[in-house]
């Protein structure tokens, strides 16, 4: 992070690169296994459905549509990162 930088427009923006991580991560590593596991018997609001649900969101809010899609590729993925650290909106 940077001097000066806003820490919640650092950390969407985080969360969105760590979005695309796992979308392009083979399925059977164990951050992508434990992000598709159902958690069962939880009595509180799982933390890692939430952060995904937020950071799609923000891609909404950002106006970028078939996420999915643009994940493949980097340099795009990367502007997207930055236009989330630096969007007002979010």
């Amino acid at each position: 992070m940077r001097k000066g930088e806003n820490i919640v427009k650092w950390i969407k923006g985080q969360w969105i690169s760590w979005l695309c991580h796992l979308e392009r991560m083979e399925d059977d590593r164990i951050p992508k296994r434990s992000s598709l596991k159902n958690w069962k018997g939880r009595e509180e609001e799982d933390p890692e459905k939430k952060w995904k649900e937020e950071a799609e969101r923000d891609l909404q809010v950002m106006g970028v549509r078939r996420w999915r899609e643009l994940v493949a590729d980097r340099k795009k993925w990367n502007d997207i990162v930055r236009q989330a650290k630096a969007d007002s909106g979010l």
